[in-house]
This record gives structure tokens, C-alpha cells and sequence, in this order.
């Protein structure tokens, strides 16, 4: 470390090599998106290489994961952070709708989320990762290291489980996206 304070590149490369890896490990089990992940652990690194000789670092590993761990919750409070607003947007969009169509909309939103929790863990996993992250099967597969219609499989459980709960809800469900 006292080697990076001093902008030793090969010293840098070396504390990069040794520990990205674990820390991208780190990280996805706490925001599991390949993508932001390899950019929150490049984020520390720069981090360490820009502002590191300014920083009193006693334990290199502990600071590389705390930063990592910091990072990643972060990144999930300004997600949701920005989730609340589209919600909120959503809401003053559909301002013209009566108030009972509201109520049946945020209804809608309270029973699918009820129904997603109530799927067993794997199945709402996938279920998350195809319908929020927007992942395709292939992709879903290669992550949990299952087979492609496995993946097709739980996501059918979870679209029919979700269906059969929504009942009476999916005729306003359609009428509101039309709307929107």
C-alpha cells in the first residue's frame, strides 16, 4: 500500500489482480447484476489509485471490502430511492383516473408483489431475474448453473401463480396499461 500512495503503478496492478475477483464475489451477493458489479469494484480501485496516498489504510482487505460493501448499498438506495419516484410519477400520470381505479391499481401492485413473495425461493428468483433485470433464460441458466427450460419451466410456475392470485384484477390490470 505504501507503494500505491506513492502512484506505483505494478504496485497497483498487483493489489488489483489479487483482489477483484473477491470483491466482485462481494458484491454480487449483495447486488447480483454482473454489470454493476464489475463497475462498483472498479469504482474502489479508482478510488484507491485517485485518492488512496490521501487515505489512512490500515488493512488493505478490510478497506477493499467495506468500500465494495458500501458501494453495493449504496447503489441499492438510489435504486430504490429512484423506484419510489417512477412509482410517484405514475401515480400524478394517472391523476385524471377516479380514485377507485387508483386504489385497484396500487391493489394490483400489493397483490402481485404478495404473490411473488409467496413462490418458493428459486422460482422467484428466476421470476426477478428475467421480469425486473430483464435477463433473458440463457443467461438466467448460465447464472444458477441450471438447465435453459428449467428456466422456462419456474417461469411458468411463477406466471400462473401470479395469474391465479391477480384473478379479478387482470381485466383492470390490462385496461390500466392501455390507459397508460
Amino acid at each position: 500500500m505504501e507503494l500505491v500512495k506513492k502512484a506505483d503503478q505494478p504496485a497497483f496492478v498487483c493489489i488489483y489482480r489479487r483482489y477483484w475477483s473477491e470483491l466482485y464475489r462481494c458484491a454480487f451477493r449483495i447486488f447480483p447484476n454482473q454489470h454493476t458489479c464489475e463497475e462498483l469494484v472498479h469504482d474502489v480501485f479508482l478510488y484507491l489509485w485517485n485518492k488512496g496516498r490521501d487515505t489512512d489504510i490500515r488493512s488493505l482487505k478490510d478497506y477493499l471490502y467495506i468500500a465494495v460493501k458500501n458501494r453495493a448499498l449504496n447503489r441499492i438506495r438510489a435504486e430504490n430511492n429512484l423506484l419510489t419516484e417512477v412509482d410517484d410519477h405514475a401515480l400524478n400520470a394517472t391523476s385524471s383516473l377516479q380514485a377507485e381505479e387508483r386504489v385497484n391499481c396500487l391493489e394490483i401492485n400489493r397483490i402481485y408483489d404478495q404473490a411473488l413473495s409467496e413462490l418458493p425461493e428459486r422460482c422467484r428468483t428466476i421470476m426477478i431475474m428475467s421480469r425486473h433485470e430483464h435477463l433473458s433464460n440463457k443467461e438466467i441458466a448460465a447464472r444458477l448453473d441450471i438447465a435453459p427450460k428449467t428456466v422456462e419451466n419456474q417461469i411458468t410456475i411463477a406466471l400462473r401463480h401470479i395469474r391465479t392470485r391477480l384473478g379479478e384484477y387482470l381485466v383492470t390490470l390490462l385496461l390500466f396499461s392501455l390507459l397508460i
